[in-house]
């Protein structure tokens, strides 16, 4: 690998979690989103292959975004930081993507649904940081 291509992984390493950082911040400013999360208490805890694993939590109509690994999170999402970015940015598919086993998740399905809900709402909503 050449110093450019060092370089540019670099940048893109933390991408994943500075995006949903953002995602955390501005949901918390939409109206339509605490409407869908208000009652949903719940961790959803990220796994991603070359970052570090964060977390969010869902707590009284807000979201709180955590680095680190949680306890006990109700739901737990696994797979590539390339993969992860394409469905943060809508550029991949998630129904798609998780057909073809590019990610998985450990938790209940209808929370994995919510989630997704949630994510779509603000990512249509929201220009995530370049």
């Amino acid at each position: 690998m050449n110093d450019f291509s060092r370089d540019q992984r670099a940048r893109e390493l933390g991408r994943v979690r500075d995006g949903w950082q953002h995602f955390a911040e501005r949901a918390n400013e939409l109206a339509d989103v605490k409407q869908m999360i208000n009652g949903w208490d719940r961790v959803v805890q990220f796994n991603i292959t070359g970052e570090s694993p964060f977390h969010l939590t869902f707590a009284s109509g807000k979201i709180v975004f955590s680095d680190g690994l949680h306890e006990k999170p109700d739901l737990t999402l696994k797979g590539t930081e390339d993969v992860f970015y394409r469905l943060m940015t809508g550029e991949l598919d998630r129904i798609r993507a998780f057909m073809l086993g590019q990610f998985k998740f450990e938790g209940q399905l209808k929370d994995a649904a919510k989630f997704a809900d949630i994510g779509e709402a603000v990512r249509k909503s929201v220009k995530l940081p370049q």
